[in-house]
């Protein structure tokens, strides 16, 4: 295989893994906090996704500015989920509400799914944008994908600053680590819960947009997108940005490699088989395998 082509795959896989590194941010905020399954994540992106790539067509608007429209939206409508449907299921028993919210959060998912493809249509679409192009050789890269992925390292870092040096981080620490410590310091957990929810719904809105710039979304492609993000947590580590960032990249490089040499509807197989085999060899994961 000629080696431009190989960087060439490199470079998109690794745009690729970093959109997914994104979304597992947020789930792994979710999770990791609140310890909810929330099965909707992937669909978020999808929305809004399409709600952007809409938008877009209807005004040709610059993609920050798609953000400030969806992204405040999304971040109140997880709020004011959490708050409405899955608070409550904290006074039921352990098992009563994880089962809760797997179910609550797979009738959100289908819900959204079937209205926004009754209302937008179940066609693909994208926020198609053009640009100038970085030409090494042979080797091309638009310079829209350079600054989506600058963009997505700014963001890992500002999310990393916020959660080590914020006071709201702080609090959010310290209700995963001791929730009845939290409390005695003040800290509101069901309030920690919901912001928390509500920041990792705008996070994978801000994915949705990214996504949307650089590959087609539709209404029904959010389930494997939460798939990927329950892989790339089990492999990075939950609440490692660093690692879910490593994660994302390896599995969009792997994905983009298995296109290429197989066919593309090959490439989704590859999450599951990493997924399967971690959970098979690292019962506990590679986080607790490395911690012993």
């Amino acid at each position: 295989m000629p080696i431009d082509i190989i960087i060439q795959i490199l470079l998109g896989g690794i745009l690729l893994g970093g959109l997914y590194a994104l979304v597992a941010f947020g789930l792994s905020l979710i999770y990791g906090v609140a310890r909810i399954l929330n099965i909707a994540h992937g669909t978020m992106l999808a929305i809004t996704g399409v709600v952007a790539s809409e938008l877009y067509a209807a005004t040709s608007w610059n993609p920050l500015l798609l953000m400030v429209a969806v992204v405040p939206p999304v971040f109140v409508f997880g709020y004011a989920f959490h708050a409405a449907l899955l608070r409550p299921l904290a006074r039921r028993r352990k098992h009563e509400e994880i089962i809760g919210t797997v179910l609550i959060t797979t009738g959100l998912l289908i819900i959204m799914s079937d209205v926004t493809g009754v209302v937008a249509g179940t066609a693909q679409r994208n926020i198609p944008l053009a640009g100038a192009v970085l030409a090494f050789g042979d080797v091309i890269v638009p310079l829209t994908q350079v600054w989506i992925f600058a963009g997505i390292l700014v963001l890992t870092l500002a999310l990393h600053l916020f959660l080590k040096r914020s006071w709201f981080g702080r609090a959010v620490r310290g209700v995963t680590q001791d929730g009845i410590g939290a409390a005695i310091c003040g800290v509101n957990s069901a309030r920690a819960h919901a912001m928390t929810f509500a920041i990792g719904s705008g996070i994978v809105a801000v994915a949705g947009v990214l996504y949307a710039m650089t590959y087609p979304v539709d209404p029904y492609m959010g389930f494997s997108l939460t798939v990927k993000a329950f892989t790339i947590i089990i492999v990075g580590g939950i609440g490692n940005l660093a690692g879910a960032l490593a994660a994302g990249i390896l599995l969009g490089v792997a994905e983009s490699f298995t296109a290429f040499l197989w066919a593309p509807q090959w490439a989704p197989l590859i999450s599951v088989v990493v997924l399967l085999v971690i959970l098979v060899v690292f019962p506990r994961g590679l986080a607790a395998w490395r911690t012993a």
